[in-house]
């Protein structure tokens, strides 16, 4: 009885046999190969269950007739007898005990296959080699990146560096600090997805995400990283504003650990956020990996940013050290201004920043080169764009952001570094309008503002005559299509009659002379091209705005409601082009792309709204500039006077401000009183006082950037995205590799999706289909479920036929990224995609295009013995399994830094394929002409010179023995021998040789600047056995094993053939016969 593990160590062992039963305990039977003894296991009945064997399914069987073993399909299972079709259309009934399945784990070495004649048809190697080959090629170029390289993201080169960085080390704790728009979400997405791929059925990603971000993110892990299925089991989605209690039991669970927006969480006091920052920071120590995202800069934020920090090393950042954190930063500061003015047109100026740095850090050894280099090349007076100056210049810059910056596990990339990803803001046009209805609400502001002021002093205003200020400010501000609510009983004269002027008609007409005006403004700018985003903070005049502009422009008009995906036609059809918005939309939306205009219907007191409103646009990704259109009444002089500050004093519509949000943050605080107190007066001061070259918004942003230019990794290396870019230019040559085994060879059905739309050829979408007719697939379908199951698209297979399908797929990246790649959640073909993986992993399980043999007649060859060629394809890839037991002593070897070490390896040795061909001697063959003879492609029909090729199946070895053909009295010995001596032959290649110490060399030096840093970090920090000292040890001993697994590289062996080649027409014809 056939039986299958449901729990303990085999449960991943696969099909097994039942042979005997004690009460309880059991012993099964696991089949590797007939060369091999079973492997017995003993186990629980209740751990294992019986089934039966799925259609299609590998059996072995030994023939005594024939004296070999036989390998057929199985057709069906009757219990005690299956009925199995061998080769040449043979079907038999064989008894259960006759018959064997390997069990679920790879074949180590197909050679034991070969030297027991247990060979199939060259069909499978000629499908099957391309396939291999086309997926370690890619692996190659993607570095063992699988996530990113089969992710649906556009491929940037700063994204890329973050990515690699995380993924090679061993310790996966990191702050994503990229400027904003530069798409932190990507970078994480894809590390996300790094870890569901890695980890499988053990990994539980824990994201937490500002409430307006959930569903955003659970959109892009869907339709960009293909994880959709995974939400609320595999990967849970909450917001910061979870009840603690309910997120506790998902992070003691938790094998990567993700914060968004991570600022929020480490520097709001109010619950739940303060509580559940308690939950994280017991948990984040034992979470494998963690992730922060958060462009806040450290400057006037020490405590948050600290607190982001101890999550990620709570012994080199406790909190309790927040004093030393915050010297520690006002001492950059110094460091920070010296980094801003190594530029290459400030060449001839250095000579004293040199001697600065000299001065500060005399010890730092690499650094005295760096400087020493830089130095020497200053003296010659070079030109600023001299390729010399600005690669020495660069050497120090990145050697100080290395080792100075406040982790070395914070990843930052400033747009300034990385052009062209993020459009530039255009600038506001101010629509100015009059109105009476405005102006007489301002005349009672101002008559409300003197009356509350009486008896007050200006320098202790009370609270109540703040908090009105506030309210009511807010409410002119938001120009509400409905009346104010009536003023509390207790309110004094004057503010009662204010608030009788905001709930008056006049409000109302206010509002409506601005909506007007909104739809004269729109309908003179419509523009084939553009797209209008109207933001305005009151959602039931966004729903009157909404129905006027509908009417005035005489064109559809969206209104985005987060309860609805109607809006969504906006961003899926360029021809709409207004959408209206209310403040709910100010954050968690994507609406980048084309040309897009913000309007401000309302102004609001927080700047920082208005930045967020333009980030809606202006992302990465995006089209072209950001417009900004404003609205002002010249009526309201306090209007006239905000419009003025935050256009020409904060200039939020040229630039991203979200760097200044602590500045405005007190800005906003002040603002009540200072409108109580000086009116719109005290806008104009405050634009003097902030605006301007030495304005204190310049000095503010001059001090961020220094700083984060001291924490900022350069620009990406102009070669980053080489091998990628290649990858996705020969799409087509991959989908000749990858289709000859999925299609032609394994015979996997293919539709282009949609249904019924002709195939265009140019890497449309399309579905795999599992066949199951006269033509089926050649494939168990349990197997494939089991191995494939995450490409199989559910849904499809009971709506559109009893078939299996998989989701709609592409080869081709474009197409993936397009509208209509997007709307039918087309997937990218790429090495790391779930069919990809689970077809690979079953073609490991296979012998089937592993163990080949065939006789080559050739009429012209050489008469006499034929003459015997073995084939051996290895792949060449860099030991790391001594860099695990480095891991492994130290108590390291987590999940994470298991698969670092692999990419790690792959990124010092590009793993490839090598064949050697060896003759019966073991010589190596390296004659052109012959070689060419043998790579002939397998010819199962006559050509004209009258050669034919003959696969060996198990009754033509029979027949090749009776003849007596040399070579086969020994053949298991011969062809042990010869695996041998094939893999002496591939390590004394000169080629390969040349390779390896070219790898070895260049992972030498990058470990050497590495630990050069990371020395200097351990000397500059003094903290014995801190983390920068601990992972100077690590690394240390981790780069020697490295190298050293360079230079005696792991070698498999892939695939083996014996190709006999022979004149001989008698044995040709004896073959034929057969």
């Amino acid at each position: 009885m056939f039986v299958t593990a449901i729990a303990g160590e085999a449960r991943h062992w696969g099909i097994g046999k039942l042979i005997a039963q004690n009460g309880p305990d059991c012993t099964v039977e696991y089949f590797d190969t007939p060369m091999n003894e079973p492997v017995l296991h003993q186990c629980l009945a209740a751990d294992i269950r019986s089934l039966t064997l799925p259609s299609q399914t590998r059996v072995y069987s030994y023939n005594p007739g024939l004296a070999a073993w036989e390998i057929g399909r199985l057709l069906d299972d009757h219990g005690d007898t299956q009925l199995v079709r061998f080769p040449n259309d043979t079907t038999r009934h064989l008894d259960v005990g006759s018959v064997y399945v390997r069990w679920d784990r790879p074949i180590i070495d197909p050679t034991r296959f070969l030297s027991a004649g247990i060979t199939e048809t060259p069909r499978f190697t000629d499908g099957r080699a391309p396939f291999m080959r086309s997926l370690l090629r890619q692996r190659a170029a993607s570095l063992g990146m699988s996530a990113l390289a089969s992710s649906a993201i556009e491929l940037e080169a700063h994204q890329v560096e973050v990515v690699r960085r995380v993924l090679q080390d061993p310790i996966q704790r990191y702050l994503l600090a990229d400027e904003v728009g530069l798409g932190k979400t990507i970078e994480a997405g894809v590390l996300i997805r790094q870890c569901v791929l890695d980890d499988r059925d053990d990994a539980v990603v824990v994201i937490l995400a500002p409430d307006a971000l959930v569903s955003q993110w659970r959109a892009e892990l869907t339709t960009k990283f293909f994880v959709g299925d995974l939400l609320d089991s595999t990967i849970i989605v909450a917001p910061l504003s979870a009840r603690p209690d309910k997120i506790r039991r998902h992070l003691a669970a938790a094998t990567m650990l993700v914060i968004d927006e991570a600022h929020h969480l480490t520097t709001d006091s109010r619950a739940p956020e303060a509580a559940l920052y308690s939950e994280v920071v017991a948990a984040a120590p034992s979470i494998d990996r963690v992730l922060l995202l958060s462009a806040t800069p450290a400057l006037h934020n020490e405590r948050g940013f600290l607190r982001m920090l101890h999550l990620l090393d709570p012994t080199g950042y406790p909190l309790d050290g927040e004093e030393a954190f915050r010297k520690r930063i006002e001492g950059r500061q110094a460091l920070a201004e010296i980094v801003a003015s190594l530029t290459p047109d400030n060449a001839l100026y250095l000579d004293d920043t040199l001697d600065q740095l000299s001065e500060m850090f005399p010890d730092d050894v690499r650094l005295m080169s760096e400087v020493g280099r830089l130095r020497q090349i200053i003296v010659t007076m070079p030109q600023e764009d001299d390729p010399d100056l600005i690669t020495a210049i660069d050497l120090v810059r990145d050697h100080l952001s290395e080792v100075y910056r406040l982790h070395r596990r914070v990843l930052r990339h400033r747009r300034r570094n990385v052009a062209g990803l993020t459009p530039d803001r255009a600038g506001a046009e101010v629509v100015r309008y009059r109105s009476a209805a405005s102006g007489s609400a301002a005349a009672a502001s101002e008559n409300w503002r003197f009356a509350e002021m009486v008896g007050q002093d200006a320098t202790a205003v009370d609270a109540g005559s703040l908090s009105a200020s506030r309210d009511l400010a807010d409410r002119q501000a938001t120009y509400a299509i409905n009346p104010a609510p009536e003023p509390p009983p207790q309110a004094p004269r004057a503010r009662a009659e204010y608030h009788q002027t905001l709930a008056s008609p006049i409000a109302s007409q206010r509002a409506r002379d601005r909506i007007d005006q909104l739809g004269i403004a729109l309908r003179d700018r419509m523009t084939t091209k553009s797209q209008f985003i109207v933001f305005c903070s009151d959602p039931e005049t966004a729903d009157e705005i909404a129905k006027s502009l509908k009417q005035s422009l005489d064109r559809p008009v969206d209104r985005h409601d987060p309860a609805s995906d109607d809006w969504r036609a906006f961003g899926d059809d360029p021809t709409r082009t207004v959408l209206v918005c209310d403040r709910r939309a100010e954050e968690g939306l994507n609406l980048q792309g084309g040309e897009k205009t913000i309007v401000h219907y309302d102004l609001p007191w927080n700047p920082n709204r208005i930045e967020q409103r333009l980030g809606r646009a202006d992302r990465y990704g995006s089209g072209a500039s950001v417009k900004s259109l404003l609205l002002c009444c010249e009526d309201d002089v306090t209007e006239l006077a905000w419009s003025r500050y935050v256009d020409e004093g904060l200039q939020v519509f040229d630039r991203s401000i979200a760097s200044l949000q602590y500045l405005i943050e007190k800005t906003v605080h002040d603002l009540p009183a200072l409108l109580l107190t000086e009116g719109a007066e005290g806008l104009v001061d405050l634009l003097a006082q902030d605006g301007g070259d030495s304005g204190r918004i310049a000095r503010e942003i001059r001090n961020i950037n220094q700083q984060d230019a001291l924490d900022a990794l350069g620009s990406p290396p102009a070669d980053t995205l080489d091998a990628l870019t290649d990858i996705d230019d020969e799409w087509r040559e991959i989908e000749a590799d990858l289709a000859g085994w999925i299609q032609t060879t394994l015979m996997f059905g293919r539709n282009p999706e949609p249904p019924g739309e002709a195939p265009s050829g140019l890497g449309g979408a399309f579905r795999y289909r599992y066949l199951t007719g006269a033509q089926h697939t050649l494939l168990p379908l349990d197997a494939f479920f089991r191995h494939c199951e995450p490409a199989i698209d559910r849904d499809v297979r009971v709506t559109r036929s009893r078939d299996v399908w998989t989701t709609p797929y592409s080869y081709r990246r474009l197409s993936v990224l397009s509208r209509q790649g997007r709307n039918l959640g087309t997937r990218l073909l790429r090495y790391g995609d779930p069919l990809l993986t689970g077809l690979r992993s079953l073609a490991e399980r296979d012998e089937r295009g592993r163990s080949t043999a065939f006789w080559r007649h050739l009429p012209a060859s050489e008469g006499g013995s034929p003459r015997l060629y073995f084939r051996f394809d290895f792949v060449v890839e860099a030991d790391i399994a001594p860099a695990y037991d480095i891991l492994e002593l130290g108590n390291r070897l987590t999940p994470a830094a298991a698969s670092s070490l692999k990419r790690r390896g792959d990124m010092a040795l590009e793993p490839s394929f090598h064949t050697i061909w060896l003759d019966s001697e073991r010589r190596n063959v390296s004659d052109p002409e012959l070689l060419s003879a043998l790579e002939a492609p397998y010819r199962v029909n006559a050509c004209d010179q009258g050669g034919r090729d003959f696969n060996l199946n198990p009754r033509r070895w029979r027949a090749l023995k009776a003849l007596g053909v040399d070579h086969l009295s020994d053949w298991a010995d011969l062809c042990s021998e010869a695996r041998a001596a094939a893999e002496a032959a591939l390590r004394s290649l000169p080629t390969l040789t040349e390779e390896l110490a070219v790898a070895a060399r260049r992972a030498e030096t990058l470990a050497s600047g590495r630990l050069g840093l990371l020395q200097a970090r351990a000397a500059r920090t003094g903290q014995s056995g801190g983390s920068d000292e601990r992972d100077l040890r690590l690394e240390s001993d981790l780069a020697a094993q490295l190298v050293d697994g360079i230079r005696k590289p792991k070698i498999s062996l892939d695939a083996v053939c014996a190709c006999f080649v022979s004149a001989d027409l008698a044995v040709a014809t004896a073959l034929a016969r057969i």
